[in-house]
């Protein structure tokens, strides 16, 4: 049992139990990566606020992903044949959405707006728009069932689209980790075989390491999977990174100080606790130091700077199995883990750290300030443009990123990726008041610099609708006007002729109520005249009846009697006639008088046989005398008659005279509505061709109207609360001019409803650019938050270490320097060689905590040996630190850059640019540190000597 324990055989049994649990344990790696590839952030911000209203949108949109087919032509344009083929396919998937789990489909024949925006100009693509519910498969499960649904003959198919993109970059980074991790292996094995001259040390390395790896990963990802653990895409790759990297490095320095206790003639079980006790301590001083830098991460908000807390439980790990399985292979191997080494040496001094502190020690400062005139081009050359397009990590040949590059060139950059602006109120939206202020907003968003085009419920065609328009409007209205004034144009040309003719009307009536009159008054004369005549008859009538006697004198009497009454009565009679001239008149009188003659020449010839004739006489008085009566009496009807005809008359001769009057009046009324209606046209006119009529106006039947009713579905949610805007951008929608942008149109539209009935709306940006904006602004704040929080932990882990309140800012104060260098140096690298204008947005910050990580380590080597080294002045102390210190870091950079080298072939921008930053690091760090350190400790405890500086002691 003794040896047992002395072999440490039960720790060789308990790793072995605890690696089984660990690898059987292990779960689903590429799906939980999948899962957790997406960046969170915090709620408030406005990318993720959208998110929560098109989650709340409805079922067609709740918890879905957002998959754009391409149809593309890869030669000549989309026949007839093809359009058919195409239609069939979107027929297909419509038929069986639920098979797909598909909730929304827009096909680019659909409707008008479709076919407007699904189709490229030159007609060489067209594009469906899928809804797909999350909950249906995994995004690389729906992505493999819609690309071979989606095929079809006589044009090339593509899946793409945001999520799909994302899921493409996360396959690429598995990608790049599978191709990492065999060449770190490889690379590890071969340094450690040139370093220690034998196969057996690099094998138990990469043992401990593994196991160390292996463990903490399953730790971590059980973790994420049942307790939400940060992860993220590069979790993974940078544990593998720095496990094996400080890993290999710890095990050089523990293995390099058991073998150099071997040739100092210690036995295997005297050598291994001697190096545990002296290597061991290093290792667990520097390990800590990591372990509080990478712990610090667990404090920031980002997802993705959190995502890196993994490496901390990985070095948690791998200090405890460093420290508790090595010594069972140097218990048990001894000096054979070093075979075929047979002569085992103590440490030895590196030239060039010696040479490079010696130089710094005897002078200082001129050191110091070479280093400064050296780096400081290096630290301001850094322009700070950071590359937060995703899509750069995915090589062009992989279908996602083919399908979108058709897409940009076809169409524009931004219609694979739209923008999509939210807009939330408490009440209902599909109203005239609400809907003219989202058509506003539209239209300002349209003006915008960098917007191809913008569709809304009043535009969902990214076009305004002319008849939605107070212009269109006022044109209809004013056409209306030009026709009613043509017409009371007509009507006062009428009436002026009516107004004349009821001129010439009055003046006839009054010449007509003249002549009535006088006919009037010749009718009462003319009664007059019968009734006396009539009185006369019977008179004689009378007379007659009395005898005989007188009869000649009586009949002369009478003759003159009559003769003159009738005479006298019919000139008045015919002279009051009217419209007879005096000839007429005259006429009349000559023939009344002859035939009065005649009469009376008759009844003289009959006077002889007076008694026989006088009864005659007096029958024909009598007959007479009733014609008279019977005149009388027509006279006294026609001069009723007149009576009524003069009155009914002077009522015509009213009339005319009104109508007279009134007809200019009427006219001038016409011509006065026609000049209103002309000043009121021009006003019109004048207000149609102004900005005011470019105000947009929706009747309610239009609302209504079943073409607007599809609209309103398509951009208003199910209760009409909330209106989204889709805004397509001209340049890439992850460039720097988009996602800033996106930010500036959110602004725009909360500034576009203040005051009005959206004022309190919820206005949200969403949609790549937008989430990117966000990014940006959490990431630069997280990081300069996280990067004071883990220099401030590692700053107090150095003070425990170094038992030295100056040591820690000498030491941080050289990681910086060569972190600025190398992100200056790096910059400029990608740029030169590599043809990219900006470095990924990820570099700087895992290039930081990379580099300030692992750099740590070699500064406590230094500072470590240097507390060890008692004796001799600070000077020659740290000159003897740097010597023996120098082989190992330079090892230990050796090793490490060609751990972060096997990262270049990975493919990925962000792990090549995070490899070069580290590597570049690196490399500065071997230069600059035993000048920094050596001066820091030369300048701190003994000063500037004023005499001629000797020679420091070798």
């Amino acid at each position: 049992m003794q040896k047992l324990l002395k072999n440490h055989i039960f720790s060789l049994i308990a790793w072995i139990l605890i690696l089984i649990i660990s690898v059987v344990a292990l779960p689903d790696i590429t799906g939980l990566t999948r899962e957790h590839s997406n960046v969170s952030l915090p709620q408030d911000v406005q990318s993720e606020v959208a998110q929560s209203i098109q989650n709340d949108w409805g079922p067609k949109q709740k918890n879905t992903y957002q998959i754009a087919v391409v149809f593309n032509k890869k030669k000549g344009t989309i026949s007839a044949d093809d359009k058919n083929a195409i239609n069939q396919t979107v027929a297909k998937l419509k038929n069986n959405q639920d098979d797909y789990g598909i909730k929304q489909i827009l096909a680019p024949d659909d409707n008008i707006a479709t076919k407007n925006k699904l189709k490229s100009k030159n007609n060489k693509t067209w594009i469906m728009q899928i809804n797909v519910a999350k909950n249906h498969a995994p995004i690389n499960e729906v992505e493999k069932e819609l690309t071979s649904a989606v095929k079809t003959n006589g044009v090339r198919t593509y899946i793409t689209g945001a999520d799909v993109l994302q899921n493409a970059f996360s396959n690429s980074i598995q990608e790049g980790i599978k191709k990492t991790e065999a060449i770190t292996i490889v690379f590890i094995f071969i340094v450690l075989i040139i370093v220690f001259r034998s196969p057996i040390v690099p094998l138990i390395s990469l043992l401990t390491v593994g196991v160390s790896f292996i463990t903490s990963f399953s730790i971590v990802t059980n973790l994420v999977k049942y307790q939400n653990f940060p992860f993220s895409n590069f979790t993974q790759v940078f544990m593998i990174i720095v496990l094996f990297g400080i890993g290999t490095d710890y095990n050089i320095l523990l293995y390099d100080k058991f073998k150099e206790d071997l040739g100092l003639g210690l036995n295997r079980y005297e050598a291994m606790k001697n190096a545990l006790k002296v290597a061991g301590k290093t290792i667990l001083y520097s390990g800590s130091s990591i372990l509080i830098g990478f712990s610090a991460l667990s404090l920031a908000n980002f997802s993705i700077y959190q995502s890196a807390v993994g490496v901390a439980v990985g070095v948690a790990v791998l200090l405890i199995v460093l420290l508790t399985l090595n010594p069972f292979f140097m218990a048990v191997l001894g000096k054979k883990m070093f075979w075929p080494v047979k002569q085992f040496t103590g440490e030895h001094e590196d030239k060039l750290w010696h040479g490079i502190s010696k130089g710094t020690l005897a002078h200082p400062i001129i050191y110091l300030l070479v280093l400064a005139v050296v780096v400081t081009p290096f630290a301001l050359m850094y322009s700070g443009n950071l590359n937060y397009d995703d899509t750069d990590e995915i090589e062009n040949s992989v279908p996602a990123k083919a399908g979108m590059l058709v897409v940009e060139k076809d169409f524009s950059k931004g219609m694979a990726e739209p923008s999509v602006l939210y807009i939330k109120s408490k009440h209902r939206l599909d109203n005239e008041a609400d809907l003219r202020l989202l058509d506003q907003l539209t239209r300002q968003l349209q003006a915008s610099k960098d917007v191809s085009f913008v569709t809304s419920v009043t535009q969902p065609y990214g076009e305004s609708i002319d008849q939605l328009y107070v212009k269109n409007q006022l044109d209809t209205v004013n056409q209306g006007v030009d026709q009613a004034r043509a017409g009371l144009g007509k009507l006062s040309q009428a009436s002026k002729k009516v107004s004349a003719g009821a001129s010439q009307l009055a003046n006839g009536t009054s010449q007509l109520q003249t002549g009535t009159g006088q006919l009037q008054s010749g009718a009462g004369q003319l009664q007059t005249g019968t009734a006396q005549m009539s009185s006369g008859l019977n008179q004689l009538n009378s007379q007659l009846q009395s005898g005989t006697q007188g009869l000649a004198g009586a009949q002369q009497q009478t003759k003159a009697t009559l003769e003159q009454s009738y005479k006298a009565n019919l000139s008045k009679s015919i002279g009051s006639l009217p419209g007879l001239t005096a000839q007429q008149k005259m006429a009349a009188m000559q023939a009344a008088g002859a035939a009065l003659e005649k009469s009376w020449a008759q009844a003289s010839a009959s006077m002889p046989d007076v008694s026989g004739q006088m009864g005659q006489l007096q029958s024909g008085v009598g007959r007479l005398a009733t014609a008279s009566g019977q005149l009388n009496t027509g006279a006294t009807s026609l001069n009723g008659g007149i009576g009524q005809l003069h009155s009914s008359v002077g009522q015509l001769d009213s009339g005319a005279n009104q109508l007279a009057s009134s007809t200019p009046k009427i006219t001038n009324g016409v011509d006065e509505v026609n000049s209103g209606l002309g000043q009121g046209a021009t006003y019109l006119t004048g207000l149609a061709s102004s900005s005011a009529a470019d105000t947009f106006y929706i009747p309610r039947e239009f609302i209504k109207n079943d073409t607007f009713q599809t609209s309103i579905k398509n951009y208003l949610s199910p209760d009409k609360k909330s209106a989204m805007l889709m805004i397509v951008f001209k340049s890439n929608p992850s460039g720097t001019e988009a996602t800033k942008k996106a930010q500036d149109l959110s602004l725009m539209a909360e500034k576009s409803f203040a005051g009005t009935r959206l004022k309190n709306a919820v206005v949200a940006m969403g949609g790549e650019s937008s989430k990117i904006a966000d990014i940006k602004e959490v990431a630069n704040k997280d990081f300069i938050r996280t990067a004071a929080i883990m220099l401030i932990g590692i700053g107090i882990a150095l003070i425990f270490v170094t038992r030295s309140l100056l040591q820690p800012i000498y030491i941080l104060g050289t990681l910086l320097i060569a972190y600025f260098c190398s992100l200056s140096i790096s910059e400029w690298v990608v740029k030169a060689v590599l043809n990219k204008d900006m470095i990924t947005w990820n570099t700087p910050f895992f290039g930081f905590i990379l580099l300030i990580a692992l750099g740590v380590d070699y500064s406590i080597f230094l500072m470590t040996r240097y507390r060890a080294l008692e004796g001799n002045r600070p000077s020659d102390r740290i000159l003897k630190a740097c010597g023996i210190i120098g082989t190992v870091v330079i090892s230990a950079a050796i090793i490490l850059g060609g751990t972060f080298a096997a990262l270049i072939p990975s493919g990925i921008p962000t792990l090549i640019e995070v490899a070069l930053t580290v590597i570049i690091g690196l490399i500065i760090l071997v230069f600059i540190m035993p000048i920094t350190l050596s001066a820091a400790v030369k300048l701190t405890y003994e000063g500037i000597s004023m005499k001629k500086n000797r020679r420091v002691k070798d």
